[in-house]
């Protein structure tokens, strides 16, 4: 190790201040996926302030490079940057200044590490080898931001991928990172049946989109109950459904929105496919048509065994060693697995649950709160895997 532990830690607790000040304004200024403007501009001011270069493909996506000048690897560092439609309720005094937006889901504090990161890495040239390229990455929440950076073909010469999300389901100051499925692949799908409206008094007359699709709300629920094995991970949720408009008026159109998620592509496929038969032959049995949107957002994040095992060591000397914990298996969703699709990665989580400071609500909740004492934590621990990954990883 080319700079020791206690020296990337202490390095990082020393822009405790900065990292907080950088968060606060991030958390006053949210702004949803792909209208990430004034966010990476103000990432850009501390870049260029700090002389770091960067790649700008797009006016959301910003990638700082930094070169140590020595052989090494390249290491991919993603720190998402988007906020969600929700209104905050934390009165903090630094709360969202946005009407009906909030970072609720801790990007603000991901933006931040990353620019922490990239100023430590910055102060300590000379120290380390091989490259690090910070992606600050839009649109994480479900609107395909990963494949919008993939497409650009600016990360395609990274080696190995490494990222953190600030986590409320674990308690603060643990730092989470295992060889297992941390997360779901994630399809979003939107169902439109079109029927024959007419008078509610004569629906001998009329084919109704509304009874299709109550039907199929109900029928879809046997996908994962009786296709999918008791023993394979899978869910499917219908969020939305709306059709009609008044009483006595048989519905000529019913829209359905939901979500199916699952570990493997065996049961993904099979999920596709079972969506699009049921929803057409029921939409036939009430002589209805059906036009299906169904979109893969994001792989499944799957943390390889080795990356893992380099982002553990990375975590040795920055809290004890019992705070080095494993993750569980959820069925939300990350566009980070996407990243898995140019090389092996590690998706890591940082506990911030701490009741005291109220930093235990859920995500996307309105009282999500960050503990901004993990930011240096989060800081080292990147640092540290840049630094590391880049001398001694090989493909």
């Amino acid at each position: 190790m080319s700079i020791s532990q206690e020296l990337i830690l202490s390095a990082a607790r020393h822009m405790q201040d900065d990292l907080i000040h950088i968060f606060r304004e991030l958390h006053r200024h949210p702004e949803i996926a792909h209208h990430e403007i004034w966010t990476h501009q103000f990432i850009r001011s501390f870049l260029d302030q700090w002389a770091i270069p960067y790649l700008s493909p797009a006016p959301n996506i910003t990638i700082a490079i930094l070169e140590s000048g020595k052989e090494g690897a390249t290491v991919g560092l993603r720190c998402d940057t988007d906020a969600l439609p929700v209104q905050e309720e934390t009165f903090l005094p630094y709360a969202s200044q946005i009407p009906g937006m909030m970072h609720a889901c801790g990007h603000d504090a991901h933006t931040a590490i990353g620019l922490g990161t990239a100023r430590l890495l910055k102060e300590s040239m000379g120290k380390w080898q091989g490259k690090a390229k910070i992606i600050f990455q839009p649109a994480e929440e479900g609107e395909g931001g990963a494949d919008e950076v993939l497409e650009t073909g600016l990360v395609n010469d990274v080696d190995v991928f490494f990222s953190i999300h600030v986590w409320s389901h674990y308690p603060a100051g643990t730092l989470r990172a295992a060889a297992v499925p941390v997360s779901a692949a994630v399809n979003m799908f939107t169902i439109r049946l079109l029927g024959k409206g007419g008078h509610g008094a004569t629906p001998e007359k009329c084919h109704d989109a509304l009874v299709a699709g109550a039907e199929l709300v109900s029928a879809l629920q046997t996908l994962v109950s009786r296709r999918v094995s008791p023993m394979e991970p899978a869910l499917l949720t219908i969020g939305s459904f709306h059709a009609g408009t008044v009483g006595n008026i048989v519905a000529e159109e019913a829209v359905l929105k939901g979500t199916f998620r699952s570990l493997n592509e065996e049961t993904r496929l099979l999920l596709e496919k079972g969506l699009s038969e049921m929803t057409h032959q029921i939409a036939a049995a009430h002589h209805c048509t059906a036009e299906i949107d169904d979109r893969r957002l994001s792989d499944a994040v799957i943390n390889d065994p080795r990356v893992t095992e380099l982002a553990k060591k990375c975590a040795r000397g920055l809290v004890p060693d019992d705070c080095i914990l494993g993750q569980d298996t959820r069925m939300l969703g990350d566009d980070f697995a996407n990243y898995g699709r140019i090389a092996p990665y590690c998706y890591a989580q940082v506990g911030i649950a701490d009741e005291k400071k109220q930093t235990h609500y859920a995500h996307h909740n309105s009282r999500f709160a960050m503990d901004e004492d993990m930011l240096p934590i989060s800081v080292a621990w990147m640092a540290s895997f840049a630094i590391n990954a880049g001398a001694e990883w090989k493909k």
